[in-house]
């Protein structure tokens, strides 16, 4: 019974291990949530400050630095979340400033991560055609427009079982949400002709 004891004790440190990474992960994640939904609404108010981006690029670092302690995190629903809300800044930015998305690679991060993200792109967009719509701007709506329904079209071409990545339910969002743009946007060009 002596090795099961050595034994039971070795467990028990791996799972305190274990305990500490994933409380760490969550409260990374929650950091990154916070800093990313900042972002977000920086972008909206006219652009994103450099020192918030600084500090969610700084706590993605730290939390990818807890999932190759213990990979077992990165499909954990709090790391996942964050890093879905990172993906999300990171590629309204780069579209709305450089009219480019970054990959899963540029932004080190997973797949999935990366395609729920860019899914949850396409109601900022709405939201800044909408404004745009509001200032008048009707040919810069239609331009973010355009860019919304090419991210939608490669959305839909994901057939994945929701085991794999939960994306059915974003994908349908999405076609919503640009249908009702699109029309936003056809009941604004008959406005401006009148």
């Amino acid at each position: 019974m002596e090795k099961l004891e050595e034994t039971v004790a070795a467990v028990a440190d791996r799972f305190a291990e274990a305990e500490e990474n994933r409380e760490m992960a969550i409260r990374l994640s929650r950091k990154i949530v916070r800093s990313s939904k900042k972002v977000i609404h920086s972008i909206h108010e006219g652009g994103a400050d450099a020192e918030e981006i600084k500090e969610m690029e700084k706590s993605v670092r730290e939390l990818a630095s807890e999932m190759e302690k213990d990979p077992s995190l990165a499909y954990a629903g709090p790391a996942s979340d964050a890093l879905s809300e990172y993906a999300e800044a990171v590629i309204l930015r780069d579209l709305l400033a450089e009219n480019r998305i970054p990959s899963f690679e540029d932004l080190s991060i997973d797949e999935r991560s990366w395609v729920l993200g860019l899914a949850d792109v396409v109601g900022e967009l709405r939201r800044i055609v909408l404004k745009k719509l509001m200032e008048g701007k009707l040919d810069e709506a239609s331009s973010v427009y355009g860019n919304m329904e090419e991210i939608v079209h490669n959305l839909l071409m994901f057939d994945v079982p929701d085991a794999i990545v939960p994306l059915r339910r974003k994908q349908d969002v999405a076609r919503g949400v640009m249908e009702r743009t699109r029309s936003d946007i056809a009941t604004a060009v008959i406005m401006s002709k009148i």
